[in-house]
């Protein structure tokens, strides 16, 4: 007899049924994992917030568009497009620049291309960036042409000490612009007209004027709180990140000029009411700083009569962009001035005169230099300073 051996049958079926239990589990977890159809979602969308001008509008994608209302245009965009503006000015104004910054911080700027559309049409193509934009718009009077390029002529003469010509107007850099600032001049701020009449105002360039020094000029976030017209834009600004060195700059946007006053404190107006006479020729200018202008160079106002009658003539006379390599060659700041001024009062001269320094040359081995001042009365004054004999000697006028 043959011992019994055991069956594998229970076994077998044992093995069958874990089989298929795990086939069944194994189906049903690839159809629970079965990756679902993707959902379209809307893409972010951005503005695009162009201020609307009198000067010329804007002809865009109308799918774009997202709304308007008399003072400006809104369009929403999706990052990466393109964007596609056709600016068409009025007639007897051209496109001159545009800039694109973001809304939240304006010293975010982003590139741009202009061509040429049709007569004197422009298009502006930008792409659109992850976060939103102002666009800002600018026009002329006049056509801006491209530059010539001009190659320069070798030249024999011996080099000569010029003036470099600056960047911005009288080389100032603006700060603290933001969206909001820009927003409160309705798209017509222009930094460069800024800039300009702030140092013509201010005679930044006059070796005389207590703001010669100037380099940085930073809008201040304090807001204006005094008494203002509707149609004008009233800002705080002060100079060379000193927020105690401060002035008002005011714009008309009829007239598209700034107007600039000196913020005095409280106890410096006392002082000054207490101490300063009251005439009709003793402020100048009030309120505006008028650099070296008006008594700054030792006896800028004389008298004069006849028949026994005294009338008092006021002369001032100032002079801008002068060099300081001039000035350290003719001896001081006052040496080159007093000379000038005392020129202007001998030639009979009355009244608020400003001349520019358009041109100088230095000539270390002559001990001589040459320059020419333009007078803002359309009068050209010919200097020569003889170094040896310390001596000023003018003509023109």
């Amino acid at each position: 007899m043959y011992p019994n051996r055991p069956s594998n049958k229970p076994v077998m079926i044992t093995g069958i049924v874990m089989a298929a239990v795990v086939a069944g589990l194994f189906t049903l977890n690839f159809v629970m994992k079965k990756p679902k159809a993707p959902v379209e979602t809307e893409a972010t969308k951005h503005s695009v917030l162009i201020y609307k001008s009198s000067d010329g509008s804007i002809e865009y994608d109308k799918k774009l568009f997202s709304k308007e209302d008399d003072e400006k245009l809104m369009l929403s965009v999706t990052p990466q497009e393109m964007v596609a503006l056709v600016v068409h000015p009025v007639e007897g104004k051209y496109f001159d620049d545009v800039s694109i910054n973001a809304t939240n911080d304006i010293s975010n700027s982003y590139s741009y291309l202009v061509n040429d559309a049709d007569d004197d049409n422009k298009r502006i193509n930008f792409v659109m960036p992850d976060e939103d934009v102002l666009v800002n718009l600018k026009f002329s009077d006049e056509e801006k042409k491209p530059e010539e390029q001009k190659v320069p002529e070798p030249s024999t003469e011996p080099e000569t000490m010029m003036e470099t010509p600056e960047t911005n107007p009288y080389n100032l850099t603006i700060h603290g612009l933001t969206a909001s600032i820009l927003q409160s001049y309705s798209g017509q701020f222009d930094d460069q007209k800024f800039l300009q009449q702030l140092g013509d105002q201010l005679h930044i360039s006059s070796a005389m004027s207590e703001y010669q020094g100037v380099t940085d000029v930073t809008f201040s976030e304090e807001k204006y709180k005094g008494e203002q017209d509707e149609d004008q834009v009233y800002h705080y600004i002060y100079f060379n990140n000193d927020p105690r060195w401060e002035a008002l700059a005011v714009y008309y946007p009829k007239e598209k000029k700034y107007l600039f006053t000196e913020v005095e404190r409280e106890s410096e107006t006392s002082q000054s009411e207490t101490a300063a006479p009251t005439s009709d020729n003793s402020q100048t200018g009030t309120g505006t700083s008028t650099g070296g202008s008006s008594g700054s160079y030792g006896g800028s106002g004389y008298s004069g009569g006849s028949g026994g009658t005294s009338q008092e003539v006021t002369t001032s006379f100032d002079i801008l962009q002068v060099s300081t390599n001039l000035i350290k060659f003719v001896g001081g700041k006052d040496n080159f001035y007093d000379s000038a001024f005392d020129y202007v009062l001998k030639s009979g001269k009355t009244g608020e005169l400003v001349g520019t320094l358009s041109s100088y040359e230095l000539q270390p081995e002559q001990n001589r230099a040459l320059f020419t001042i333009e007078l803002n009365t359309g009068e050209t004054i010919e200097g020569t300073y003889d170094k040896a004999a310390d001596t000023f000697k003018f003509s023109g006028l």
